[in-house]
């Protein structure tokens, strides 16, 4: 179920990873309605398909679960805010990742916080009436 407004859209999908082709194109269709900078909405793009995959693959192990999406302005900020049900898991918490010293030191998972991290411009997380509610803000104006 998706809705949208002149400044905000909301979108709920299931805990299924082909939702992820609705997420992006959903993502991409408000982002060019707002008249975002092809940067931001790129990494909005990718941001959303690293926190829905995480929370699919990790927060929603027994599936059935639904995962809510809001795009919204804070001001000069794009909102993406993103609520689940699964087990309380603050992002803001988990340590950046060890820099490999050698290729055979190399992690090959565990990237998607640090990308959220270096992609957004700003994160925050609280949990309240047993969900999960994460906000990745996005700057408008974002430098190319």
């Amino acid at each position: 179920m998706a809705s949208t407004g002149e400044s905000q859209a909301s979108l709920t999908v299931g805990s299924e990873l082909r939702e992820l082709a609705r997420v992006s194109a959903w993502v991409h269709d408000w982002a060019e309605g707002q008249r975002l900078p092809a940067r931001v909405a790129l990494n909005l793009d990718l941001c959303s398909t690293e926190v829905v995959t995480n929370i699919m693959t990790h927060a929603c192990s027994q599936g059935g679960q639904n995962i809510f999406l809001r795009l919204c302005w804070q001001g000069q900020d794009v909102a993406l805010e993103v609520e689940d049900e699964g087990s309380q898991f603050d992002p803001r918490q988990v340590p950046e990742p060890a820099r490999a010293t050698s290729i055979d030191d190399a992690r090959i998972g565990g990237w998607g916080i640090p990308i959220v991290r270096r992609f957004s411009d700003g994160l925050r997380y609280s949990h309240h009436d047993g969900r999960n509610c994460l906000t990745l803000l996005f700057r408008a104006s974002a430098p190319p």
